[in-house]
């Protein structure tokens, strides 16, 4: 999927990570074999602790591919992407 440079850049936390989850109803452990991280990797994330950019990136690409928008601003969340906004 391509993304805008802005989007690349978009700073995201765990708890959204946690709220895609929940939304796409994907365990941590599924999480992890869909990015290629360890179980341990994705909870750390999800507890706001200190990760590698490239699983930054990796979870971040797993979650787009499943259709997680990312949402910045005051209060940063996610959402679904709709249908009929699908490539």
């Amino acid at each position: 999927m391509s993304e805008t440079k802005s989007t690349l850049k978009m700073h995201f936390v765990g708890e959204q990570v946690g709220a895609a989850r929940k939304l796409l109803k994907m365990s941590q452990a599924e999480l992890a074999t869909a990015t290629g991280l360890t179980l341990w990797t994705i909870t750390r994330f999800e507890r706001g602790q200190t990760v590698r950019p490239e699983a930054v990136e990796a979870v971040r690409e797993a979650l787009l591919e499943r259709g997680i928008e990312f949402l910045n601003g005051g209060a940063p969340g996610v959402r679904l992407r709709r249908k009929d906004q699908e490539d």
